[in-house]
């Protein structure tokens, strides 16, 4: 961590509502299946952003002026995504009362450059209005931002939306969307979209989800966390990095691997390594992988559609103590198991939704299982989380904080939108030997300070 002592005051809360109030057609939002079985706790991301260049700095009275119109586009924009401004009702319901989304104001007392240069996961938690694991997740507000001012003019965005409503690509739209109202209605910013939110209709493709995934009318179990202390590191496989391990995972069954598919294989190899030096012999290695279905459907769902639109393939190795695990055959079973799941997912979702609930049982059982070694990744790589404009520039970092849960791996891109971030939550012990595994050490950097990936703007 950098020497700074960082406090992080929160200076004001305030509720922000939708512009204009959602029609009484409109109050009643659909959960889709996928909604129901979200484990309680937040989907969040931060926005890191460096302050202007311009000679005069940012005075008080241009950081009143940013805040003013981060609400007021967030305002504007909730009248377009009015589900994120309403309350949770019941576990099939989303009442769009325009109960509106809470707005913090903080201060940080250290500069922008002092966090990028060596990010602490833990620390990054302050920028955030609300706890990921908080159980506030599953009952009343859907939505809560943070904006984080530096001394130095700096600004940090953290956003979290209830795992109920919202996936990645949710948040996503929502920073997108937020971003585009601002820098529409900046007039210091040449902006191309100069369009006025109104409500989208319920047959509007953002709210599509509950009627190809229909809930079910009963109250069903969503997957339990198990939050305690971990240990939440950053790795990231730079450019040239990432094309060397993909040489390296490449073979005659699976030529070309895919960024993503060749980063879960090594961390994937790694892990069981981890395992078997720290915990003895296991039966069995398992991860899962989540997936985007929005492309999957027939026809494809618009990038923008709200809700958990994600399946979860899942891929096995037993553990034999002698035997190297080899790279190429992990990547194949991934290659696999997810041309398996592209085949079936879409008719075990609907057509046996007794099937996609058990799956999520068996999630909750391998977690909590002694001969399993399991690991669950999501990717949230390909998303456009560095096209969030609001007129003063895309961010310079985008990055999720420290995670309460174990065995779990987040992987974003880095800002060139080649390279992939990592961030790995697991015991401390098991962190340890993680972090001592040659081949991860070969391929990827231990928490690199941002400034020399994005050039540092924000002195």
């Amino acid at each position: 961590m950098a020497e700074t002592v960082m406090k992080v005051d929160v200076i004001a809360r305030e509720t922000i509502k939708p512009s204009s109030p959602t029609p009484k057609a409109l109050e009643d939002f659909k959960l889709c299946l996928m909604d129901q079985t979200a484990p309680a706790m937040f989907t969040a991301l931060l926005f890191f952003y460096p302050a202007a260049n311009d000679a005069d700095h940012d005075t008080e009275n241009k950081i009143a002026e940013k805040l003013r119109h981060l609400k007021s586009s967030l305002s504007k924009m909730l009248t377009q995504l009015y589900p994120l401004a309403g309350i949770i009702k019941d576990h099939i319901t989303i009442e769009c009362n325009d109960e509106g989304a809470e707005f913090v104001e903080a201060r940080v007392s250290c500069r922008l450059c002092d966090i990028l240069k060596q990010p602490d996961s833990v620390l990054l938690g302050n920028f955030l209005p609300v706890e990921i694991e908080s159980t506030a997740a599953q009952s009343g507000r859907l939505l809560f931002v943070q904006a984080n001012l530096f001394t130095c003019g700096g600004l940090a965005i953290g956003v979290c939306i209830s795992h109920k409503i919202a996936d990645a690509a949710t948040l996503g739209t929502f920073i997108n969307s937020w971003a585009t109202a601002a820098a529409a209605a900046d007039p210091h910013h040449h902006h191309h979209h100069h369009h006025r939110p109104t409500h989208e209709s319920p047959a509007s493709p953002l709210f599509m989800a509950s009627s190809l995934f229909p809930p079910l009318d009963t109250q069903i179990p969503t997957m339990r966390l198990i939050p305690d202390k971990y240990a939440t590191k950053r790795h990231v496989f730079n450019t040239s990095n990432l094309a060397a391990l993909k040489a390296k995972a490449a073979s005659a069954s699976v030529q070309q691997p895919t960024r993503v598919e060749s980063v879960t294989a090594l961390m994937w190899k790694c892990m069981i390594n981890v395992t078997r030096s720290n915990k003895g012999l296991k039966e069995l290695s398992l991860v899962s992988h989540s997936v985007d279905l929005r492309k999957r459907v027939v026809p494809p769902l618009p990038e923008n559609t709200i809700g958990n639109i994600v399946g979860m393939f899942f891929s096995a190795q037993p553990v034999a103590a002698e035997e190297e695990i080899d790279l190429p055959g992990l990547v194949w079973a991934l290659r696999k198991a997810k041309k398996e799941f592209d085949k079936n997912a879409l008719e075990m979702i609907n057509v046996e939704k007794r099937t996609w609930l058990k799956m999520c049982g068996v999630v909750d059982l391998f977690a909590r299982r002694n001969d399993v070694d399991y690991c669950a990744y999501t990717s949230w790589c390909r998303f456009p989380l560095y096209e969030a404009d609001f007129g003063w520039g895309k961010p310079v970092w985008v990055t999720l904080p420290h995670t309460m849960l174990k065995n779990v791996v987040y992987l974003l891109d880095t800002k060139d939108g080649e390279g992939i971030e990592a961030l790995v939550s697991l015991t401390k012990e098991d962190m340890a030997e993680f972090e001592r595994q040659e081949m991860l050490l070969q391929f990827a950097d231990v928490n690199p300070s941002v400034l020399d990936e994005a050039h540092d703007e924000s002195h």
